[in-house]
């Protein structure tokens, strides 16, 4: 059992200010790094706290952990030299940007029985919690299909396409529900700007149960839409991000038959507690590392998402 907690965080970028803000809040942020020595400055001058290197990160022995939000092609090599050091860690989304390198890293994280966790945040929002529980106890009745749309107009990435960016999350979720690989992906992609790959990608996962997920992920959308939906025998949940808190998720009553006709009822508003998921998500890490159980997006599940991305973009 860990009795004292004291997190690096590396990254300190966009993302990495939440970050920081939340584990200083929760009392274990003890340093930071980023390449950038301004913005590792300024969240040292907000905070109180020291900017460490690496190489002394990752030799200190009162660093119990690392929270990487540096830029996806930095991942790997960090986290082997944080595993390495007998450091726990979580890395932000995408995990790896590659299959071998995420299996990788799963397999250096069981040999050193450390906790190595992703960030894929929309596991811990409370809609989606309530979602899952809903399906769990028989609301829609059998599942039938799941559709995912995560559009925007930007933030484009250099280092990485739309699907480790936006379609990453969707598939985590997609995966968390179906508890399955898929057995049949298709995928249709555009390449508007990005070298690295797609800017917006339409894929279609077929599960063994029957049951289909698609997926549309665009950055360059002229409008947001980040709606996650699911249709079963008894009706379809919607969980809208864009929308107020109580009107994020919804229960839609209407099926359609066997015989093509519509049974149309009233829609429902699902009472759900308001979340920061990154909170919550950091504070699952935080009791993984204390309590050394094994956290809800681990680096298994990590790799089961990577599976499928390695697949779509080899379809591309």
């Amino acid at each position: 059992m860990v009795k004292e907690l004291n997190i690096a965080l590396i990254g300190c970028g966009n993302w990495g200010k939440n970050i920081a803000r939340n584990l200083y809040e929760m009392g274990s942020l003890a340093c930071v790094y980023d390449t950038n020595i301004k913005l590792s400055e300024k969240l040292s001058y907000d905070y109180s706290l020291p900017t460490l290197g690496l190489h002394k990160i990752f030799k200190d022995q009162n660093i119990n952990a690392i929270v990487i939000a540096s830029p996806a092609v930095t991942h790997k090599a960090i986290a082997i030299e944080a595993l390495n050091n007998d450091k726990d860690v979580f890395i932000e989304k995408p995990f790896c940007l590659s299959l071998p390198d995420a299996q990788k890293l799963s397999e250096l994280a069981t040999n050193k029985n450390r906790i190595l966790m992703v960030g894929h945040l929309l596991n811990y929002h409370n809609a989606f919690v309530k979602m899952k529980n809903l399906i769990n106890n028989g609301k829609i009745g059998a599942l039938q299909n799941i559709r995912a749309n995560r559009l925007a107009l930007g933030a484009i990435r250099s280092e990485e396409s739309v699907i480790y960016d936006l379609s990453a999350h969707d598939i985590s979720m997609i995966l968390s529900i179906v508890n399955e690989l898929p057995i049949d992906i298709n995928v249709q992609s555009i390449h508007h700007n990005n070298n690295i790959g797609p800017d917006a990608v339409s894929v279609k996962l077929s599960f063994a149960n029957g049951v289909t997920a698609f997926i549309n992920s665009d950055w360059m959308c002229p409008y947001k839409e980040h709606k996650f939906s699911i249709i079963g025998t008894k009706g379809s949940l919607i969980f809208d991000d864009t929308k107020t808190w109580s009107e994020k998720l919804l229960y839609n009553p209407s099926i359609v038959t066997t015989k093509n006709s519509i049974i149309n009822a009233p829609i429902e508003k699902i009472e759900i507690q308001e979340n920061e998921p990154l909170k919550t998500e950091l504070k699952e890490f935080i009791d993984c590392v204390c309590s050394r159980k094994s956290p809800l997006t681990d680096h298994k599940e990590a790799v089961k998402v990577q599976t499928v991305i390695d697949i779509i973009d080899k379809k591309i």
